[in-house]
């Protein structure tokens, strides 16, 4: 759950604004050469630093420590072999502290934030086989931000919003990918394709060259980088969404594969290369695949948040949409939400009141109240937005050390034909009682070793977690169903 995503992107526009006053002239950091930026370095580690706090609260860190540990540890080993710590680097870059994040997102994806933020996505984690492949991706993403792509292109498209998406590793063809914007900055389908068309082919391929290089370094079979493009490339087959590399910003993965092949070949070094296959899967064994139940779910038009130990119903039609820390429902006309969030006030009083304050909300009504015998307080009335009038029905429910928001609002033309069902809401927020809700589990990978000879295909289980299929699991064991697994070999299977 979290705050509205158009006031995230909103905030990111304005930041990028305010930073964007002309054009800087600094040195490559590869050439040494004057090159031209639309930002500033020290603005690009403002804007990564302001930015990243966003990205935390709208898509959540993955909650395992041994495990962002784990991705820390390999990116800080890549570091050391990049430009940015060479000794030749110029000084202003040399001080850079890079941060390296796992997100709880399904999706697979990496990405990088100017000014040193890297991420990667647990979803990413579960399509890949090994440290080495896991390498090659981060070290594409440093260098997303050594060398000042995101800057660059701002400037040559003379943009406000520079599409901090930067550097996702799937590019455009991968439908999942669209999701990932829209859990980002909530893109209309057309204008996520011009967003995503982002860097340019030259800028991937730089990526792909120095994540190789530095990769290699680092003592990595970066070779099995192409593996993982492979399935980058199958998973852009079985969604359908596979589209020409002229038309994309990202290479084709059918290229990049034989790409990263030749690059590896160039730069490799050591007598036995890594690739850390057992090391990588003993780490994500458990990792959760598809969605978390345990941050919210819905059935039919009940929402349930087991480890809140609360639910609450949409009005019939209406769309329910999780985010990391709100709840949205949206009115089938799209002219009323009501943002469901956890407030930081210590009493429904002190929410409404700051909430007024805040809004300067012009109150027709406010007074205490009770949801289902938990203290409450409700506040309606108007704001004047740019867009015009917005009118408002809040009402802040005390539940264990909680102060729960469910806030209502549309524009003063859209939101009184809907004004009855979103008042509706708050009414329905109970306990869950239902102990089948409240202990749902997600499913998770489980490393596992093969107990006999044989295909793929027999060796899943019938059932498998909603959403995936045994072509999915094929992909994420990066093996065709019909491969032989020999007796004792790891693979992925899910497990609940």
């Amino acid at each position: 759950m979290m705050p509205a995503k158009n006031f995230f992107l909103l905030t990111l526009i304005a930041t990028a604004s305010f930073l964007l006053g002309g054009c800087a002239t600094e040195p490559s950091l590869y050439s040494g050469k004057t090159g031209y930026y639309a930002y500033s370095w020290e603005q690009e580690l403002k804007l990564g630093e302001e930015s990243d706090a966003g990205i935390v609260k709208q898509m959540g860190v993955y909650q395992d420590d041994e495990l962002g540990a784990y991705i820390r540890e390999i990116g800080n080993t890549l570091l050391e072999e990049s430009a940015i710590k060479s000794a030749d680097a110029p000084e202003m870059y040399k001080q850079t502290e890079f941060t390296f994040r796992l997100l709880d997102s399904s999706v697979v994806n990496a990405f990088a934030l100017p000014g040193g933020f890297v991420y990667v996505t647990r979803g990413l984690l579960a399509h890949l086989e090994n440290e080495a492949q896991l390498a090659v991706v981060i070290g594409h993403e440093i260098t997303h931000v050594e060398a000042r792509h995101a800057s660059k292109q701002a400037l040559a498209r003379q943009l406000g919003q520079i599409g901090l998406l930067a550097g996702a590793v799937i590019g455009e063809q991968v439908a999942e990918n669209k999701e990932f914007a829209r859990q980002m900055v909530s893109l209309s389908g057309d204008l996520f394709q011009l967003a995503t068309l982002k860097y340019g082919r030259d800028a991937e391929r730089e990526s792909d060259w120095h994540g190789v290089e530095y990769a290699s370094k680092a003592g990595y079979d970066a070779a099995e980088g192409s593996k993982f493009f492979r399935s980058l490339d199958r998973i852009s087959d079985k969604s359908g969404q596979s589209i020409p590399s002229w038309m994309s910003s990202h290479p084709d993965p059918g290229e990049r594969e034989k790409t990263i092949v030749e690059l590896s070949e160039k730069w490799s070094t050591a007598e036995n290369p890594v690739v850390g296959r057992d090391r990588f899967l003993e780490m994500i064994d458990g990792l959760v695949i598809g969605e978390d139940p345990r941050n919210g779910y819905n059935e039919g038009q009940t929402f349930y948040h087991p480890d809140l130990g609360i639910q609450f119903d949409a009005p019939s039609g209406w769309a329910i949409q999780n985010e990391s820390d709100s709840v949205y429902l949206v009115s089938p006309d799209q002219n009323a939400m009501v943002a469901f969030s956890i407030s930081a006030a210590a009493t429904p009083l002190e929410a409404a009141t700051t909430l007024r304050e805040k809004l300067s909300l012009q109150t027709e009504y406010a007074d205490g109240t009770s949801v289902n015998g938990l203290p409450a307080y409700t506040i309606e009335g108007s704001m004047t937005a740019e867009s015009g009038t917005l009118l408002v029905s809040a009402t802040f429910v005390e539940y264990g050390p909680n102060v729960f928001t469910f806030l209502g609002y549309g524009t003063s033309a859209g939101f009184p034909a809907h004004q009855s069902d979103a008042s509706r809401v708050p009414g329905t927020f109970q306990k869950i009682t239902n102990t089948r809700a409240l202990n749902v589990q997600p499913y998770r990978i489980a490393v596992t070793r093969a107990e006999r000879n044989a295909p793929l295909s027999d060796l899943l289980p019938s059932r498998l977690p909603s959403g995936t299929d045994a072509q999915d699991w094929a992909i994420m064991n990066q093996m065709e169903l019909e491969d032989i697994v020999e007796r004792g070999t790891l693979i992925k299977l899910p497990a609940q």
